[in-house]
């Protein structure tokens, strides 16, 4: 399950400009071979799809705030988190890969975000201060996550008291470049249920993005 996940995440969190490669996984309940442009993270045309502005704007991220991306990749969303929260904030850049982490890290000294963190975490913890965040955001990696049930009660540790969860993961509609095979999918129905398990609600259900579902939740008390 462990070596799943983590070819998994390198899949979708490749560098700039790499070819297509194909990567095979098999474990239990989890196996499937895919071969993705995984250039396509930073590939311009995504904006199109992916409303990263507009997703920011959904998410009322303030000055100040404390945000963790999980799954970081190349630092797609990672810097414009950083442009959101200001001086004052901090946005901590996870990914298992530590390539992901120094390409980040080096991203953010050449853009003049200071606040940037990069924290190279564990296949089963994310590594983040407990009770320190305001938003924890997930795009694009919620199934990859192994035993997922525990990694969500982790995530909520990680949050402050009336801390959010937003996962953004490709749906059905997801016929391009990136998107994992239908049958790997985790259908909305079914992350709503395990997050509502691990103690958090239903806040937001956006359906704005043309190939992904956009969920929101809060920590419940």
């Amino acid at each position: 399950m462990k070596r799943i996940f983590l070819i998994g995440l390198l899949l979708l969190m490749a560098t700039r400009g790499q070819a297509a490669e194909p990567a095979a996984g098999q474990g239990k309940g989890n196996s499937f071979t895919v071969s993705v442009p995984t250039a396509y993270m930073d590939d311009p045309r995504r904006g199109e799809w992916q409303q990263p502005g507009k997703v920011l704007d959904y998410l009322l991220i303030r000055s100040g705030d404390v945000v963790a991306d999980i799954g970081a990749g190349t630092g797609y969303f990672t810097l414009q988190f950083a442009k959101r929260v200001g001086t004052g904030g901090v946005v901590y850049a996870v990914d298992v890969d530590p390539g992901m982490i120094s390409l980040i890290e080096q991203r953010a000294k050449k853009e003049g975000h200071g606040n940037v963190r990069g924290i190279l975490a564990a296949l089963d913890d994310p590594g983040l201060p407990k009770g320190g965040a305001d938003l924890i955001f997930i795009c694009d990696t919620f199934l990859f996550f192994d035993n997922r049930g525990d990694y969500l009660l982790r995530l909520r540790d990680r949050l402050k008291p009336h801390g959010r969860v937003a996962i953004v993961s490709f749906n059905y509609k997801a016929e391009i470049p990136g998107a994992p095979p239908r049958h790997k999918m985790v259908s909305k129905e079914q992350t709503v249920a395990e997050m509502e398990k691990a103690g958090f609600a239903l806040e937001a259900d956006f359906l704005f993005l043309p190939y992904q579902d956009f969920l929101i939740f809060t920590k419940r008390s």
